[in-house]
């Protein structure tokens, strides 16, 4: 005999105390669907699928098989779920074409899912397309069905089109039993109301304003865990953070504010207060390797266009029109494309909603499931990357946030304008052209020929190197420009083989290097190994400690604790770096801006070599830790863990590699086409150079 079970505490394991359960299981442990239904599907016959018009080609086969079973939740069938990557099968209901509030439900066994509750509006209607998460609710049966359910969702049935339930299986799985889909009326319709930025009382409590319109926040988020579990949940998860997080100095630092917020969960009454808490809590661990996934911004993407890149500098033109801030740099337009509400690079972002940008983009913490910021304090590059430029990049903070924009345009000239102020409303929604991408890089300095697209910047996974375009060929200085270090550990994968045929050219061929890695996103220890084997001897840069060595202890209180562990670990977890192939002569200037986690080590690592110089507005991000990932029913996070040991003893995360000269990007020099940092770096290899 079925018996219907309530579990424990798990990432997303909770019941609603005023959940409006889609069915009963009598005494003998049959299901009875809810007679307040308006849409159910027992799957004992097939279900109408639907396939939207642009599905790729090998998503329209069904992934799914009819199971006759005596063991459905209801009546003899269900569907078992095989969906390929990048798919998702859909089974769409109907509901009465009235303005109402829902609340689905379904049940699954033996795997994970993907799931979400989907109404669809046709073009031309002014509605968003709806969709609510459906994630475990608690309630398991004792042969193993699993209760997923949304929160309560609005949709206005006479204008939908179509309402389905998008289910995908994840690649490690093998499969997913589905069953009893169910949808019954629940709560108060929310009609869909536009707004104008953050501080907009058009939405409420439980919305967000987000591209100008309110976005229900309850839709994004499982339900919410009743008193008898609630407390259990919060305790599951400020041990992953009191466990797993960090290292020494982020412990300290972020770990207290962390625990603080969620502490806050014990008190909500809404789904969305708790789970917005539980994220507020993982941002305020400060970390570059921590990030929450799921949540309201991934909803909604921008209509808005601000097809321009900012990014910390020193407006030297215009103090006198608006003066520096103590505490932030200035922000300067990097550079821009089409759609850029006329900014280009060298005009100045000198308010958010009337605060410094920084400011305004770190009181989003709260607010962007999406929040990336350094480990270090002292770093604010991710934030200034954020502002604007394209949705899919992960930033456009000004048209997906704020109200309204203050600028100071200058000209080639070097005069500026009046502070302007812009809302966020008037900002274009197209423009024509590529986004750009803001990789801190104001010009390449490469033959255009062979390096990167002005007008997309677009580097990712790419290497571009060849001679630099400012030097004569007979200085034969050339450089490189990067992204990404993600060399898998594999000598043969495509960055490690590109890293290398730099290498071999540079040995041979230059008398000095510039290597271009402002936008460094990380990737694996193997590649600072290569890179540093043109310029120091073989030896050892850093210790790490790997997250469950140091687990709910962070690692070495001292400098001799850190010294001891140096020593003792050095032949097992030391980062290795140098070759005895290495070039004591060659000049190697290393640019730096907006760079974390391996694009951390490798600047660590190269800081001190005997010809090399690292030049940067301040600190890389700090992140001299790996991570750890949990995931489950939509929501998911990732906490940076661990942490490594210079050879002096020190604890490093948390603490960039500074640069050996720090300039800001000033506002004159990018009026006038030059690149700050790029100067000073040609500068140095030129007075270094072999003649």
């Amino acid at each position: 005999m079925r018996r219907s079970l309530l579990v424990g505490a798990a990432l997303v394991t909770a019941l609603s105390p005023c959940l409006a359960r889609a069915g009963e299981f009598d005494g003998l442990g049959e299901y009875h669907p809810d007679p307040k239904a308006i849409a159910y599907v027992g799957f004992e016959v097939d279900p109408d699928r639907y396939v939207p018009p642009d599905a790729d080609g090998a998503c329209l086969p069904p992934m799914f098989t009819a199971v006759v079973a005596d063991d459905a939740i209801d009546g003899k069938g269900y569907v078992h779920l095989v969906t390929l990557p990048n798919c998702a099968e859909r089974f769409q209901v109907t509901l009465p074409p009235i303005k109402a509030s829902y609340r689905a439900s379904v049940w699954m066994r033996h795997g994970a899912l993907d799931a979400s509750l989907f109404a669809t509006y046709p073009g031309g209607s002014g509605l968003d397309n709806v969709q609510a998460l459906l994630a475990p609710t608690g309630r398991t049966t004792s042969d193993g069905w699993i209760e997923l359910a949304t929160n309560d969702f609005s949709v206005d049935g006479a204008l939908a089109d179509h309402v389905y339930a998008r289910v995908g299986t994840t690649a490690a799985v093998a499969g997913v039993d589905f069953d009893a889909l169910e949808i019954v009326p629940s709560g108060a319709y929310l009609p869909q109301r536009d707004c104008a930025g953050l501080s907009d009382p058009a939405c409420g409590a439980e919305e967000i304003c987000l591209d100008n319109r309110c976005v229900a926040g309850g839709n994004t988020v499982p339900p919410l865990p009743p008193d008898g579990l609630r407390n259990e949940v919060v305790d599951v998860l400020e041990a992953k953070l009191r466990l797993f997080y960090g290292g020494r100095r982020s412990r300290d630092l972020y770990l207290p504010h962390a625990l603080d917020a969620m502490e806050q969960m014990r008190k909500a009454t809404t789904a969305f207060q708790f789970w917005n808490w539980w994220a507020t809590g993982v941002h305020r661990l400060h970390d570059w390797h921590t990030d929450t996934y799921g949540g309201p911004h991934a909803i909604r993407g921008s209509t808005h266009r601000l097809n321009a890149c900012f990014f910390e500098g020193d407006a030297d033109l215009s103090h006198a029109a608006w003066p520096k801030d103590a505490k932030y740099a200035d922000i300067l337009v990097s550079h821009a494309g089409p759609g850029a509400a006329g900014l280009k690079a060298g005009d100045r972002l000198v308010a958010v909603d009337g605060v410094h940008p920084l400011e305004w983009a770190t009181r989003l913490a709260s607010i962007d499931w999406g929040y990336h910021v350094a480990t270090d304090p002292d770093n604010f590059a991710d934030y200034a990357e954020a502002l604007g430029g394209p949705y899919w990049s992960g930033g456009a903070f000004i048209q997906r946030y704020a109200t309204n924009l203050t600028v100071i345009r200058c000209d080639e000239k070097g005069t500026c304008g009046a502070p302007e102020t812009i809302a966020v409303t008037d900002l274009p929604d197209g423009g024509g052209g590529p986004d750009v991408a803001c990789d801190n890089r104001p010009f390449y300095h490469l033959d255009p020929a062979n390096g990167p697209d002005p007008a997309k910047h677009y580097i990712f996974g790419s290497f571009f190197r060849g001679p630099i375009v400012e030097a004569k060929p007979d200085e034969k200085i050339l450089g490189l420009v990067w992204d990404t270090l993600y060399g898998g550990g594999d000598p043969k994968s495509e960055v490690n083989q590109s890293i290398t045929a730099a290498l071999d050219d540079f040995r041979a061929n230059a008398h000095g290097v510039i290597l271009d890695h402002r936008a460094g996103n990380g990737g694996t220890i193997d590649t600072v190994t290569s890179l540093t084997s043109l310029v120091r001897p073989p030896g050892t840069a850093l210790v790490t400690r790997i997250p469950i060595e140091i687990a709910g202890v962070g690692g070495p209180a001292t400098t001799a604790e850190g010294l001891a562990e140096f020593t003792q670990f050095q032949s097992s977890t030391g980062v290795a770096v140098g070759s005895p192939d290495w070039v004591p002569s060659l000049p190697v200037a290393l640019i730096l801006h907006r760079d974390g986690s391996a694009s951390d080590y490798f600047p660590f690592a190269m800081k001190g070599a005997p010809h090399v110089r690292l030049f940067g507005p301040h600190p890389t991000a700090g992140a001299f830790s790996t991570y750890i990932q949990f995931a489950g029913g939509g929501l998911g996070f990732q906490l940076g863990s661990g942490d490594s040991i210079a050879p002096g003893g020190e604890t490093m995360i948390g603490h960039g590699a500074v640069p050996d000269v720090i300039l800001l990007p000033t506002q004159s020099d990018l009026l006038a086409g030059k690149d700050t940092l790029f100067e000073a770096a040609l500068a140095w290899v030129r007075s270094e150079a072999a003649p």
